[in-house]
């Protein structure tokens, strides 16, 4: 029986999605083997290293965390309130086993789990099979906002691969590990997800939600355990002396509006169409978790662009529902925001923002848009899982 190929859109897709996936692979190597210390690695290197040498609740205390990096070369030494480590304390203790090696082996070998990552959350919540399911792993790579999560040793790819797990866990009506692994996700990076478990409640998923309850609880119990009363303090003022540059909000609206009432009428608006997403179409699951993973992004006023990756699993998900060929063209649409925030400043400068920063939230804005009219243009009924019918993927894409 002669093998069928795959049409010629889905084999254009593949091609263009591997050559984006090869230019950012060999960008990060190139850059890596340029300089293959890179200061985000370096300050979860160095609190890691504090919290093992000097007790945990010295992690956030930046005279350690300067004299620890007295050994990097000069560029690389600068600590201050933004170039300090304020990732909550579990990113410390996965990163700690690695601080066996030096740094540039340690940052190779933490790109490695974070790909390993992506491959699981591609693996468990990608749709199709064949080469459309492998086109979107490689299109996933090609986007710069992935690629910087690599780059920048961000745990956001691990939130991503946590996110999926509970996904994964919740299809399968198994609310105690589903619950736990947002968790998980939850102490690694909280912004990326901050609306999620409040949409899964609107949802009416309550033993989702407590057993997530139940492992926060669990983990904070942890983490004030070990880093202690001093550690929380220096954590709690990290975060607010951090918070006060406005690096850590050029991408969301709060960058490109400033902080005054149409940003918090806009965030708010945003908030509540995300939840109303998850109410009325509370019978989809892999809806109900897009819609919280884009009312974070939306609503977010702690936010970097390696931050949007999330998008990519809620794109996953979406698409696992079958949505019509227009939406499905919209999703596509979001590369052209994602490829120019990497051109935009990092500090905010007023008319640029709204070149490079802006079009990311209007697109937001629409898909949530999309998302809502989607209640009622169809009927709340759970999909089936999407599988190609043929081994190239071509008939399910």
């Amino acid at each position: 029986m002669k093998k069928r190929r795959p049409p010629l859109w889905l084999a254009i897709a593949a091609v263009a999605s591997f050559w984006a996936a090869v230019d950012s692979i060999g960008r990060f190597t190139v850059v890596y083997i340029l300089a293959p210390i890179h200061e985000d690695a370096r300050m979860i290197y160095v609190a890691s290293e504090a919290g093992l040498r000097y007790g945990w609740s010295t992690i956030y205390d930046q005279s350690v965390l300067r004299s620890l990096s007295a050994s990097f070369p000069p560029d690389q030494r600068h600590i201050d309130n933004v170039y300090t480590y304020l990732h909550p304390p579990l990113v410390a203790w996965l990163f700690a086993p690695l601080t066996v090696f030096s740094e540039p082996v340690a940052y190779g070998l933490w790109t490695l789990i974070s790909l390993a990552a992506l491959l699981l959350a591609w693996r468990l919540a990608a749709p199709y099979a064949g080469v459309a399911k492998v086109s979107l792993l490689l299109l996933s790579l090609g986007l710069y906002p992935v690629l910087l999560a690599f780059y920048f040793a961000q745990p956001t790819i691990l939130v991503l691969a946590a996110v999926a797990v509970s996904w994964w866990f919740a299809h399968r009506e198994r609310p105690g590990a589903a619950g736990c692994a947002l968790a998980v996700a939850t102490f690694l990076k909280p912004q990326v997800i901050v609306l999620l478990p409040l949409a899964l409640l609107i949802s009416g998923r309550i033993r989702f939600v407590a057993w997530w309850a139940a492992g926060c609880a669990v983990l904070g119990a942890v983490t004030l355990l070990v880093i202690g009363e001093t550690g929380v303090l220096s954590w709690w003022q990290a975060i607010k002396a951090g918070q006060g540059d406005p690096v850590h909000s050029v991408y969301t609206l709060a960058g490109v509006l400033g902080g005054g009432p149409i940003t918090y009428v806009l965030w708010a608006i945003q908030g509540v169409v995300a939840l109303a997403i998850a109410r009325l179409r509370r019978a989809q699951l892999e809806i109900v978790i897009a819609a919280g993973l884009l009312g974070s992004a939306a609503t977010a006023f702690h936010f970097h662009e390696l931050d949007y990756s999330s998008l990519v699993l809620a794109a996953w998900l979406v698409l696992r529902t079958a949505p019509p060929l227009w939406h499905r063209f919209y999703l596509l649409a979001a590369i052209v925001p994602m490829q120019l925030m990497i051109y935009g400043p990092s500090t905010n400068q007023g008319v640029w923002d709204l070149l490079w920063h802006a079009p990311i939230l209007i697109w937001d804005a629409g898909w949530l848009a999309i998302l809502l009219a989607g209640a009622f243009a169809a009927p709340m009924a759970r999909p089936a899982p999407i599988v190609s019918p043929t081994p190239a993927g071509a008939g399910s894409a």
